[in-house]
């Protein structure tokens, strides 16, 4: 790859912003801790009479966004482009002298417009299919957020949402770290956002895991308190930093993420997997646990957090003098996705100014264990501090922050290869069967069959019986599992079976997950929202609660296949499988693990298919991408899971080489929300970034698999991005949507099953149910015949691509292997 030469950039943090219940503002806020004042108070904004806890940590007043963008914006949108307009005005950023695609944005999440979403629902249990606002569909994504911070300030660079529960803020700090370290962006603006929502409130009282009186972490470690709110850093490179004369806060040295594989809330008691994300973070910055200053702990209050972190600290200090740890949950309550991007903004302010924050409500007299900073701050010179998230579904992630910048270190450059595939989908499962179905022309669109759609005015779906799921999942686990824990973990055996990869106790650390969703584990939050709805919060289910955040299956995954290794979530709508796959690959080529398992699943549930209908997206018989006339697009279920390794490792174990992953780009159009820009131009910029990542020219290309679905303005931008890169009859162009469906994020990890027959074969399925195709489309999907489209295609790479609603593309490019090619590493 050509971003990965040479030496990484080191990361400078050069702007904050912040909301909390602290108030708004990085003075007002960093004011609030080092005083060591409590946001908590008891909660005004939502109805919590019924439930055990009253207490959260609620934002005290929004201002209206000061970037102005049309229509009504959601609290958690709000909230993030108020932090980042003071970050980035904080920074000292003049944005336009900036090459646009070279700025991106990182946000973590949980919750995001969630409220809106439940709004709509209420409405649809209440009044019926005439009465929900169509509007309320636009914020309730997870991603729209992220948008909206790409629109205001024009970033249009790598765009990520990761959804990991409350490891998310910090592992957006990370990915965004990683784009620059790699050289794809200069600038990130990366951070994390939720609010409060009655389902949290309402999830987290029925586990019995809220603190009915502000809580303590470390000493009474009673419970949790939900809190609110937004923290926005500016990350850019060093050399970027300096040239502009910018004041540097601190340096992001390292992160790392590991897997507990251990139960679906509860963290690992020995805190192993915790430790483990600690010591590799500090390795990566070329430090070790004498070198540490300060641990900013997860802290979250509950027993079981508490027990277990303090053992992974005692554990990675053992034979040293500790540092002190402190939890600023204590003044601002459990953000959630955003939790861990404001304590990494503490840690920052807290190395400028040589101040430790401190852990409130520590009663007077109180034995601690070990030194956590009590009830008040404490000045301190610091050089290195810790920041740590550990999150439900075992997911850890640890920061590393410095005062001076890590030593310059060579940028890993290893090769990586897919060798195993797993897609579960409506024409059949297994790659073997999948492709069969595919070379046959088998559709598996229809009348639904398995979902009763009567609230939609299309009946036609891409289905899934679920139940051909459970064959591939062990019987007593499956009943753990929801609709998309079933669908992630048999596209997990199924690629695990096809690669010939069993995972031992040996190598679990060493084995990793991506895993992309679009909307989740809907159908779970949906059955939450209707007992909310219909008979209060207080008769949530604790069993459900769980398997309703977005990691659930993911960390479900890796429970039931053991899987210790970087564990991450993506949330970024319908680019989120694409994307995972690159972040799966970027993982290992950086040496963070041997194998990785990038995953996509996707439901389909009446109230999804209902939300579509509602926005007229639709087709009342079948999907016909790159028409003329658009059909509207068939919503499908499925899975997809690739085995990803380095080519060392897969050599080593004598694994088939299915194809190399090449290079990828994500860009954003910066449009408008839920809208995507119709001229392709930064879906072309897509397809170039993704090909100069991987030292390839457009002429390297025989087939490109698109994302087109029927719809009138994606169907025209892909086509006009596709002829602003290559001429007609360059390249050939499929497409799998007429087939299986519109499966979301999951789409293109199947296009990806397809790309490695194509490699192999020059074989790429036709395009179904074209009759009328748009102007200037009909020269890429020539020449017709089989033999002369494999003719075309034979020993040439091909690029996968997938775009979101609201203008984010993605862009990755595989090719062949083959064994003569010599270099391994």
């Amino acid at each position: 790859m050509s971003s990965t030469k040479g030496f990484q950039e080191g990361v400078a943090i050069t702007g904050i912003g912040l909301s909390c219940a602290l108030g708004n503002g990085v003075q007002q806020v960093w004011r609030g801790i080092r005083e060591g004042r409590s946001g908590i108070g008891k909660t005004e904004r939502i109805d919590v009479s019924t439930l055990s806890c009253q207490y959260s940590g609620e934002v005290p007043s929004v201002p209206a966004a000061g970037q102005r963008l049309r229509g009504r914006l959601d609290r958690a949108t709000t909230l993030a482009l108020n932090a980042a307009e003071e970050a980035i005005e904080g920074a000292g950023l003049s944005l336009t002298e900036h090459d646009a695609y070279r700025m991106g944005v990182a946000v973590g999440t949980s919750v995001g417009g969630l409220e809106r979403g439940e709004e709509f629902h209420w409405d649809l249990l209440r009044d019926g299919p005439g009465a929900p606002r169509r509007d309320r569909l636009f914020h309730y994504p997870l991603y729209t957020s992220a948008d909206a911070l790409s629109i205001a300030f024009q970033l249009k660079g790598p765009k990520v949402v990761i959804s990991n529960a409350c490891a998310a803020g910090s592992n957006s700090i990370g990915f965004a770290a990683d784009a620059i370290r790699d050289g794809r962006a200069d600038i990130m603006i990366a951070g994390g956002v939720d609010v409060l929502d009655i389902l949290s409130l309402a999830g987290f009282d029925s586990l019995n895991a809220l603190d009915p009186a502000p809580c303590a972490p470390y000493s009474r470690s009673t419970g949790l308190n939900i809190g609110e709110g937004a923290a926005i850093l500016v990350l850019e490179s060093e050399s970027s930093a300096r040239r502009r004369g910018a004041a540097i806060l601190a340096h992001l040295l390292g992160y790392a993420l590991t897997s507990d594989a251990y139960h679906a809330t509860a963290p690992d008691p020995a805190g192993n997997g915790a430790v483990r994300a600690m010591r590799r973070g500090l390795a990566q910055a070329q430090l070790t646990a004498a070198d540490v200053d300060y641990v900013n702990g997860h802290g979250t209050g509950t027993p079981t957090n508490d027990s277990a972190e303090t053992k992974a600290v005692t554990s990675l200090f053992e034979g040293l003098s500790p540092a002190p740890v402190s939890s600023t949950k204590s003044q601002v309550g459990h953000m959630l996705g955003a939790a861990g991007a404001l304590e990494a903004a503490a840690c920052v302010l807290a190395l400028r100014d040589g101040v430790l924050p401190p852990t409130v409500n520590v009663e007077e007299g109180f034995d601690a264990p070990r030194d956590i900073v009590a009830n008040h701050a404490r000045e301190q010179e610091l050089d290195v501090v810790v920041s740590n998230s550990f999150a439900f579904g075992g997911n850890n992630c640890s920061l590393v922050l410095g005062r001076h910048p890590a030593p310059p270190a060579p940028r890993p450059d290893r090769r990586v290869v897919i060798t195993g595939a797993g897609p579960v989908s409506s024409v059949g499962s297994g790659r073997e069967a999948f492709l069969a179905a595919l070379r046959e022309g088998r559709s598996g669109i229809g009348p639904a069959r398995l979902s009763d759609l009567a609230l939609s005015r299309s009946g036609q779906a891409a289905e899934i019986d679920i139940a051909d799921c459970r064959r591939h999942v062990d019987r007593a686990y499956a009943r753990r599992l929801d609709q998309i824990g079933l669908l992630t973990l048999a596209a997990c055996r199924l690629a695990l079976d096809d690669a010939g990869l069993r995972i031992g106790r040996s190598d679990a650390e060493r084995v990793g997950m991506v895993f992309g969703t679009f909307n989740g584990p809907v159908e779970t939050v949906e059955q939450l929202s209707r007992t909310i709805g219909t008979d209060g919060p207080h008769r949530v289910n604790p069993r459900l609660f769980p398997n309703s955040v977005m990691n659930a299956a993911a960390g479900h995954a890796c429970l039931a296949l053991r899987i210790r290794g970087p564990l991450s979530t993506l949330a970024t709508g319908c680019v989120s499988g694409l994307s995972g796959l690159g972040y799966a690959a970027d993982l290992i080529r950086r040496g963070e693990a041997d194998a990785m398992l990038a995953v996509s699943a996707d439901e389909l549930t009446p109230l999804v298919h209902y939300g579509f209908d509602r926005l007229g997206l639709l087709s009342s018989d079948t999907c016909r991408p790159y028409s003329s006339t658009p059909s509207g697009t068939v919503l499908g279920a499925g899975s997809t899971a690739l085995v990803v390794e380095s080519l060392e490792h897969a050599l080593a174990r004598g694994a088939t080489v299915l194809a190399e992953v090449r290079g990828h780009a994500t860009t954003s159009d910066g449009y408008r929300i839920a809208g995507n820009d119709p001229s392709g131009r930064a879906w072309a910029e897509s397809f170039k970034r993704a090909l100069d990542d991987a030292g390839m020219t457009a002429a390297d290309i025989g087939t490109v698999y698109g994302d087109a679905r029927g719809t009138a303005v994606l169907d025209l931008a892909e086509t006009r991005a596709v002829a602003q890169v290559w001429q007609p009859g360059a390249v050939g162009l499929s497409n799998l949507t007429g087939y299986v469906g519109h499966v979301h994020s999951t789409t293109s990890l199947m296009s990806a099953v397809c790309a490695t027959e194509t490699l192999r074969t020059g074989w790429s399925p036709p395009l179904a149910g074209l009759s009328e195709p748009l102007d200037g489309i009909e020269g890429y999907l020539r020449p017709r015949t089989q033999t002369e489209r494999a003719d075309h295609a034979a020993g040439r790479s091909c690029l996968l691509t997938a775009a979101n609603w609201g203008g984010t593309y993605a862009s990755l490019v595989l090719s062949p292997w083959e064994a003569e090619q010599g270099r391994t590493s």
